[in-house]
């Protein structure tokens, strides 16, 4: 199906989403999401992009960012430019790295924008990665709530020009308007929200196949089993699998046993 037309937003505040090709784990180690995370600051800084949140993952990354519309397609098309680059010659890689064009929404309203920072500061603990979003350490919630500096009240702070990490500190009136204090932005993360954000049917099939492949990893490690695609060849190791799987997770077991192939396949 081919994508919408991208719209201007009224406020030049955006959500932004790029994929792996494939699903396939474009930022696997630490050591390639912590240099996105740096390509992302030094072509916004460069470009005059205001990062307000970011979360990178294994397979995609989400920015919330405020720049005008022509500059935003410069912006992500330099930054998922050079990190394919980076990419293509570490991992000895050829042919597309991120899927097609990056999406985009525009964020009209603060509600929104708030629900949009704790929807993406949660993408990991969705995908089951963490119990919390204070324990991964490549989004933005690390500079929010151990990084920022702040008042005497828990305030973040308006008069310090904090450029050490990604955050703008256009975000900090707008925050210090809605809470009292930092706790409170931090408890606001675990407010159940009903907002739909941009392509949410397929990052909830994401969420699946990163939870699948997370407790696959988890498997493994209890059993001692060093490779996946025993999973798939040994009939009783398999359906154990997939039975305590769906257990655990609540995933129907032929969604699973799809996903399962899928990871086999691109293993």
């Amino acid at each position: 199906m081919p994508r919408s037309k991208r719209r201007k937003s009224g406020t030049d505040v955006y959500h932004v989403v790029s994929r792996g090709n494939d699903q396939m784990d474009i930022l696997p180690q630490d050591g390639d999401k912590k240099y996105f995370r740096g390509l992302m600051k030094k072509e916004a800084d460069r470009m005059g992009v205001e990062i307000y949140a970011y979360c990178v993952m294994s397979n995609h990354h989400h920015m919330l960012v405020k720049t005008d519309f022509k500059n935003l397609s410069q912006f992500m098309k330099e930054v998922n430019f050079r990190y394919a680059v980076y990419y293509n010659g570490k991992y000895d890689h050829s042919g597309h790295v991120f899927q097609g064009r990056f999406y985009s929404s525009g964020v009209e309203t603060e509600a929104y924008l708030l629900s949009c920072i704790r929807y993406i500061h949660n993408n990991p603990v969705k995908a089951y990665i963490v119990p919390d979003i204070l324990e991964y350490p490549f989004s933005s919630a690390a500079e929010y709530f151990s990084d920022f500096p702040r008042d005497f009240s828990g305030k973040l702070s308006e008069n310090i020009k904090f450029r050490k990490g990604c955050i703008s500190q256009e975000i900090v009136p707008i925050l210090n308007s809605r809470f009292e204090n930092i706790e409170d932005f931090l408890k606001f993360h675990n407010i159940f929200d009903s907002q739909e954000f941009i392509d949410i049917d397929e990052e909830k099939s994401e969420y699946d196949y990163l939870r699948v492949k997370h407790f696959i990893e988890s498997y493994k490690k209890e059993n001692e089993i060093k490779d996946s695609d025993l999973l798939g060849k040994v009939p009783s190791l398999r359906d154990e699998f997939i039975t305590r799987c769906s257990r655990e997770t609540g995933l129907a077991k032929n969604r699973i046993k799809n996903i399962l192939k899928m990871v086999i396949k691109g293993a």
